[in-house]
C-alpha cells in the first residue's frame, strides 16, 4: 500500500513538472512574439527618426547651391580674393550654426575647399584648403548627384555624416561641390530609450553608430580584402583596426553578443546599405513566462488538492454505503433462500399439475379424433341412409344394379375413412397419384345429395367435362375437402338457395371454390370459422 502511494506522489510530480514545462515554453514562444512585434514596431520608429535626421539639413544644400555668391567664387576663381572668401566663411559659420551642421564647405573641381564654416579652427582642424577628392561623396556629387558618406574625419579625426550636392553655373555644368557633415551626436539621437540596445552597420558590415561605444567599429562579419582595400583608398575610419564582434545568429529571432543572447530585429535604412540591428534582452520574457509556468503549477496543484479531498469524502461515503449495501444484502440473501425453498414446494405443486394437464390433455385429443372419425364417417352413412329411403319409397322403380354400385360406393368409402387412422399415424404411406378433379366434384355432389335435398339448395356443377382436371393428389382426401365445403355452405343459406362448385384450370394448376349466396359472416367471430 505504501509502495502504491509512492507510485501515485511521483506520477503526480512527473505530471506537474511536464505541465509547467509546457506552460513555460507556450508562454515563453507567446510573450517572444510579443516583445518581437513590439521590437519591430521600435525598429520601425527609429528607421524613421535617423532618416529624418539624414536628410533634413538636404534642402539646406540645395538652396546654398543656387547661391549667386557661393556660385561666382567658383565661377570666378576668386579663392585669392580674400574678401570674398571671408564672407562667404562668415555666412558658412552662420548657416552651421543655425542649422546645428558640424561644418559646411565649398569645394572646386579637384576638391579642394575654398571656403568652410570652421575656417577658425587650427590649421589641423580647419578644411580650409584640405583636398578631398578621395571622398565618394565629392566623387558622387562632381559626376552631378547628391552624396552621402558616413567616415571617420580625415582632418578632424571624428566620426560624422557627409552630405554633397554639385554647384552648377548658369549652363548646368558642374563647377564645384558644396558638402556638409552630420556630427555623429546628431545621429545618435535615436537612442531614446536606455531599455534599447543595437547598433547600425553599413553596406560593408562595420558598426558606425551604437548605444554602447565598445560595439564602434566592428564588423558583423570578417572584411574581404578588396573590402579593406576600398576603406583605406576612402581613409574612411582612419586606419582603425576594425575586429569581428563576436555575434553569432543563432535563430530567425535571436543572435548571441559577446557571449549573450539577444532577440533580434534588424530593419533596413534608406538605400546606402545600412542596417539598424535592434537587440532586446529576453531575460523579461523569461520572467514572465516562469511566472505563468507558476501560476498554472500552483493552480493545478489546488485543483488537484481538492479533487482528493473530495474524492478521500467520496470514497468514505462509498464506504459507508457498501456496509449499508452488505447488510442489505445479507438480508436479501436471507429472503432469497426462503423464496427458493418456496419456489422448490411451488415447482413440485407444478410438476403435479403438469401430470394432470397432459393427462387432460390426451383425453381432450381423443375426444377430438373421435369426433373426426364420427364426422367422416357421418357423411358415408348418410349417404347410405339417403339410398336406403329411396329405395323404401319406390323399391319398383329402383334399379337394383345402380343401387348396389352406390351401396358399394358409399362402403368403400366408410372402409378408407377407417383406414385414415392409420394415414394420421403413418402419413408417409400415403402416395399421391393421377386424380381427376372432375370425378372428385361429382363424387362430392353425390354424398352430398342428401344433405342437399334436405337443406332444399339447389346445387349447380361448373366444369368442362370433355376436359379432363388431373392433378396429383389423394382423391379420397381431395373428396373430404370438397365434401366439407359443401355441407358448410348448405348450412349457410336459407332454404331455396343455391351452391355453386365450379373449376377453373390456371397456369400450371386447378381452382376449385365452392361459393353460395348465403348471409355470410358478417357480425360473427370469424376465430370460430375453423371449429370442429
Amino acid at each position: 500500500m505504501k509502495l502504491q502511494k509512492w507510485r501515485w506522489l511521483m506520477l503526480l510530480t512527473g505530471f506537474v513538472v511536464v505541465l509547467a514545462s509546457a506552460s513555460y515554453f507556450i508562454s515563453y514562444q507567446s510573450f517572444i512574439e510579443t516583445e518581437q512585434a513590439r521590437a519591430q514596431d521600435r525598429a520601425s520608429h527609429y528607421h524613421n527618426l535617423l532618416v529624418g535626421v539624414l536628410n533634413q539639413h538636404k534642402p539646406l544644400l540645395n538652396v546654398l547651391t543656387e547661391d549667386q555668391g557661393i556660385i561666382a567664387a567658383l565661377a570666378n576663381n576668386q579663392s585669392n580674393n580674400q574678401p570674398s572668401i571671408q564672407q562667404l566663411n562668415q555666412r558658412f559659420m552662420r548657416y552651421a550654426e543655425i542649422s546645428g551642421l558640424e561644418a559646411i564647405y565649398l569645394m572646386d573641381r579637384q576638391g579642394v575647399t575654398q571656403a568652410t564654416s570652421n575656417f577658425e579652427q587650427p590649421t589641423h582642424l580647419s578644411f580650409m584648403h584640405k583636398n578631398y577628392a578621395f571622398r565618394p561623396y565629392f566623387k558622387s556629387a562632381i559626376e552631378g548627384h547628391d552624396g552621402a558618406y558616413f567616415a571617420i574625419g580625415a582632418t578632424t579625426g571624428t566620426p560624422g555624416y557627409f552630405i554633397s550636392h554639385p554647384v552648377r553655373d548658369a549652363s548646368g555644368f558642374v563647377i564645384g561641390v558644396l558638402a556638409a557633415k552630420i556630427n555623429v551626436q546628431k545621429l545618435s539621437v535615436i537612442w531614446q530609450s536606455q531599455q534599447d540596445i543595437g547598433f547600425i552597420t553599413n553596406a560593408s558590415g562595420v558598426i558606425i553608430l551604437a548605444n554602447d561605444n565598445v560595439w564602434l567599429y566592428q564588423t558583423v562579419s570578417p572584411l574581404t580584402a578588396v573590402q579593406l582595400q576600398k576603406i583605406r583608398l576612402q581613409k574612411q575610419f582612419a586606419g582603425l583596426h576594425l575586429p569581428s564582434l563576436d555575434w553569432h545568429v543563432l535563430d530567425q529571432y535571436l543572435v548571441s553578443v559577446q557571449g549573450k543572447d539577444y532577440l533580434y530585429t534588424p530593419q533596413a535604412i534608406g538605400n546606402a546599405g545600412w542596417v539598424l540591428h535592434l537587440l532586446l534582452d529576453p531575460a523579461a520574457a523569461k520572467k514572465n513566462a516562469a511566472f505563468v509556468a507558476l501560476v498554472i503549477s500552483a493552480l493545478v496543484l489546488l485543483l488537484l488538492s481538492w479533487g482528493l479531498t473530495v474524492r478521500s469524502r467520496t470514497m468514505k461515503q462509498s464506504l459507508l454505503e457498501s456496509e449499508q449495501n452488505r447488510r442489505q444484502l445479507v438480508q436479501m440473501n436471507d429472503d432469497l433462500e426462503a423464496e427458493i425453498h418456496e419456489r422448490h414446494r411451488t415447482e413440485k405443486r407444478l410438476s403435479l399439475a403438469q401430470k394432470k394437464l397432459v393427462q387432460a390433455s390426451r383425453m381432450a385429443a381423443l375426444g377430438q379424433l373421435s369426433a373426426a372419425v364420427i364426422h367422416e364417417l357421418g357423411q358415408p352413412l348418410a349417404a347410405f341412409k339417403n339410398y336406403l329411403a329411396a329405395a323404401e319409397i319406390d323399391p319398383e322403380g329402383e334399379d337394383m344394379d345402380l343401387f348396389l354400385i352406390h351401396l358399394s360406393s358409399v362402403a368403400e368409402r366408410m372402409q378408407n375413412t377407417t383406414a385414415q387412422l392409420r394415414f394420421f399415424s403413418r402419413p408417409d404411406e400415403t402416395e399421391f397419384s393421377c386424380v381427376d378433379l372432375n370425378q372428385v366434384a361429382l363424387n362430392a355432389i353425390e354424398l352430398t345429395r342428401g344433405q342437399s335435398i334436405h337443406a332444399k339448395v339447389n346445387v349447380e356443377l361448373v366444369t368442362d367435362m370433355g376436359c379432363a382436371a388431373e392433378v396429383a393428389g389423394h382423391s379420397l382426401r381431395l373428396e373430404q375437402v370438397v365434401v366439407n365445403l359443401l355441407i358448410n355452405a348448405y348450412a349457410a343459406v336459407n332454404e331455396g338457395g343455391s351452391v355453386v362448385l365450379s373449376l377453373e384450370p390456371q397456369q400450371d394448376n386447378w381452382l376449385v371454390s365452392v361459393a353460395d349466396n348465403g348471409a355470410g359472416f358478417i357480425g360473427e367471430d370469424a376465430e370460430k370459422l375453423f371449429e370442429a
